[in-house]
C-alpha cells in the first residue's frame, strides 16, 4: 500500500467531514479519484456515515435512556 493509500484510508473521516485544510483536502481528493481501491473504501465510509446519522436521528424509549443515563451516572460515582 502507497503512502498516498494510507494517508487517505487514515484521514478518511477527517476528509469526509472536511477538518483538514484545503491542501491536504484537495491531495486526498486527487487520491482518491485516481485509486480505485481507495474509491470504493470512500463509497464504503459515505454510506456508513449516512447509516448513522440515519440511526442517530431517531430518539430512544424514554426508559432506554433514563437506565444509560442511570449507568453512566454510576460509573461516574464509581471514579469520584
Amino acid at each position: 500500500m502507497s503512502d498516498e493509500c494510507q494517508q487517505s484510508k487514515t484521514r478518511v473521516q477527517e476528509f469526509l467531514q472536511r477538518e483538514l485544510s484545503e491542501t491536504e483536502m484537495d491531495a486526498i481528493a486527487s487520491h482518491i479519484a485516481t485509486c480505485d481501491n481507495c474509491e470504493s473504501e470512500y463509497d464504503f465510509e459515505v454510506l456508513f456515515n449516512s447509516v448513522i446519522q440515519r440511526s442517530c436521528s431517531e430518539a430512544p424509549p424514554e426508559e432506554l435512556a433514563q437506565r444509560v443515563l442511570a449507568r453512566i451516572r454510576d460509573q461516574i460515582s464509581k471514579l469520584a
